[in-house]
């Protein structure tokens, strides 16, 4: 084989070897691939180095940093008291109500009728005796009331002095203003002033009231037990008490509410 100057076969190198006669020649190994011999040795390995810090004490760690904390269980490992859920006591299941069959022509007409009847009854208590409606008719209570107002009062209602009010005498309802009650005195001068109880009364009427012609009423007059005394607004009427006395308080239909003016006048 040829070689490479300098490079000698590693089995020539074994020929060399001188070996006893009659010992038979080791056969010769099988070359090994040249770039196997190509290739150094390789180096001894350099120890490992040591980390200069691995031996220092660990910094503890920083305040701000929180401690890891414990893992929670995941929340289907958790298993909480379960409570008994109160009983619901068992309930008798109620039939359906049966439908009420429809009702004929009749039965309708007399339910109608029933309630028209009611509604009516109804109306007419409270006009009999919480209400009192009337039209007034004249100029009697000129300016408070007009000829054709409608007029509202309450029965329930006591009499009070200055109260303008509703009442019956001799079959008809007239409209007057309440002067004086039971127990007090009225006197009419001849020159028309009005005094009660010897004072002059506080009202807005500022006509002359003077005495009815033909009237047995006399003054000073005493208004008796139960009774009011009665003027008109427009005292040249003496349709009042001046002319029939005090009114029983029986026959008054309570003091005006309201009034319902009726015509532009």
């Amino acid at each position: 084989m040829v070689h490479a100057p300098g490079q000698l076969d590693s089995a020539e190198e074994k020929d060399d070897v001188q070996t006893p006669d009659g010992a038979p020649s080791p056969e010769p190994e099988t070359a090994e691939d040249p770039a196997a011999e190509e290739t150094p040795a390789s180096e001894p390995e350099e120890p490992a180095r040591e980390d200069p810090t691995a031996n220092e004490p660990e910094e503890p760690a920083s305040e701000e940093t929180p401690a890891s904390e414990p893992e929670e269980p995941a929340t289907e490992d958790r298993q909480e008291p379960k409570t008994k859920a109160p009983q619901k006591k068992a309930r008798s299941k109620k039939p359906p109500p049966k439908k009420a069959p429809p009702k004929t022509t009749k039965q309708l007409l007399t339910g109608l009728l029933i309630k028209i009847t009611v509604t009516a009854a109804l109306v007419w208590a409270l006009f009999a005796f919480v209400l009192g409606v009337s039209v007034h008719y004249g100029n009697n209570m000129y300016p408070a009331v007009h000829d054709g107002d409608l007029l509202v009062s309450l029965r329930t209602q006591k009499p009070f002095i200055n109260a303008v009010v509703l009442y019956r005498v001799n079959g008809k309802t007239e409209v007057g203003r309440v002067i004086a009650v039971e127990g007090s005195v009225v006197d009419i001068a001849e020159n028309g002033a009005l005094t009660v109880n010897g004072v002059y009364p506080s009202e807005e009427v500022f006509y002359a009231t003077y005495r009815a012609e033909g009237s047995s009423v006399s003054y000073p007059y005493t208004v008796g037990s139960g009774k009011v005394f009665i003027l008109n607004d427009f005292r040249q009427d003496t349709n009042d008490s001046r002319t029939f006395g005090a009114v029983d308080k029986k026959d008054l239909k309570g003091p005006m509410l309201f009034t319902v003016r009726r015509r532009n006048f």
